[in-house]
């Protein structure tokens, strides 16, 4: 049993380190849809699907963490979009497996805010566990919200919406990632205990910036309109 258990956390953290550098690596090099981000950006689902399998079974079978359960739901649900956008493009039909999946994360997500004011209430320690689940819990209902949205508009869509829906997905994805890296590797920054915040923060007032300027900048190219 100890033996599986390094197994799958030792699965789980390479698949993570994999995700991380195949997201970067389809983020910034290469031209977006040629071959070399579809072929990493592949490696990047398979990779957050088995972070998001092992994860669940970690905490199934290990131990619990909420902290794991948020940021593996989050992350892998992003990606999904993503990868589910492109294929749902070529039909423009949504399939029951994208409407399950936007249902079922809009409950987790409900699901986790409820944790977040559980683990803040005045008998509880749990402070900043609980607005963790209170900020990935807004961010997850948020997105399943805006994925079935999409999913009930989808006729009426402008003809590049997939691009910028899996555009924002992926990114949002890798954002997750870095921020899971930077919060469980923080040691490594020799950074004090008291700014261990700047972790769960940096990674999306970075991002976010790169993301609305990659809108901006494709909207132009393709004379989409804002959304």
């Amino acid at each position: 049993m100890e033996m599986l258990e390094k197994l799958l956390i030792g699965s789980h953290v390479l698949a993570g380190i994999l995700s991380l550098l195949t997201g970067l690596i389809a983020a910034f090099i290469g031209k977006k849809g040629g071959k070399l981000h579809r072929q990493v950006g592949k490696v990047f689902f398979w990779s957050m699907f088995w972070v998001f399998i092992s994860a669940l079974l970690i905490i199934s079978f290990v131990r619990f963490s909420a902290f794991l359960m948020v940021i593996a739901v989050f992350s892998f649900y992003m990606a999904f979009s993503g990868y589910r956008t492109l294929k749902i493009k070529k039909a423009m039909k949504v399939e029951k497996i994208d409407w399950i999946a936007a249902i079922v994360t809009g409950i987790f997500g409900l699901g986790m805010i409820g944790m977040g004011i559980n683990y803040l209430t005045p008998s509880s320690s749990s402070s900043a566990l609980g607005y963790l689940c209170l900020i990935f819990g807004f961010f997850t209902t948020q997105t399943a919200i805006k994925s079935i949205y999409q999913f009930r508009k989808l006729h009426k869509a402008d003809k590049m919406w997939w691009w910028f829906a899996h555009l924002d997905a992926m990114s949002g994805s890798l954002i997750a990632s870095i921020t899971a890296f930077l919060v469980q590797n923080g040691r490594l920054f020799a950074l004090s205990s008291d700014y261990g915040w700047v972790f769960w923060l940096l990674p999306t007032i970075v991002g976010i910036p790169i993301i609305t300027y990659w809108n901006i900048k494709y909207r132009k190219q393709f004379r989409s309109p804002v959304v």
